[in-house]
């Protein structure tokens, strides 16, 4: 059986001689399936309403074992500004995230000056007092989310520990 992901970009855009080009990559920018000849073959058969029938396209892929049955194709400026992105979650959360993702945006949330609270909190993880550090609270999640790797998350960025893990669990069930 051929390798499944979870995450994948649809990138869509203009070679150097401006002509339209089409492509599935994962999050290492790697070619994964398909070009821009492909993609037109699809809207020609009709498998896909047109060039950027992104609902389309992940069915046809999810029908191909190239994108696994609950994972998400977004858009490749999607997935981009994602890898960027170290504290805002850019990417849509599965049902094993989604309180992972709420706690981590509420932290992010908090009122701080320098990443610092400006006042005392109280959270479901701990009272915190004032001038307690932003990082302090993210690593206080460790011990509530031990599936989720933390330290990756605050080194690299959150949405690039979320498509890291969601790999790693695809390939531990095969």
């Amino acid at each position: 059986m051929e390798r499944q992901y979870m995450t994948l970009g649809y990138y869509s855009g203009f070679d150097k001689l401006f002509k339209p080009t089409f492509e599935v990559m994962d999050y290492l920018k790697n070619p994964i399936w398909g070009d821009t000849k492909v993609i037109r073959e699809l809207v020609k058969d009709k498998v896909i309403r047109g060039e950027n029938d992104l609902e389309g396209l992940a069915n046809h892929l999810r029908s191909n074992n190239i994108l696994h049955l609950t994972g998400h194709l977004v858009e490749g400026i999607i997935l981009d500004r994602a890898m960027r992105e170290r504290v805002h979650i850019e990417l849509p959360l599965r049902e094993d995230e989604k309180r992972f993702g709420m706690a981590w945006s509420t932290i992010n949330k908090l009122d701080t000056t320098n990443g610092r609270l400006r006042r005392d909190v109280k959270l479901p993880i701990g009272m915190f007092e004032k001038e307690t550090a932003l990082i302090e609270i993210l690593r206080g999640l460790k011990p509530v989310f031990p599936l989720f790797d933390l330290d990756l998350a605050l080194t690299d960025g959150v949405n690039k520990m979320l498509i890291i893990r969601r790999e790693e669990l695809l390939q531990s069930k095969d």
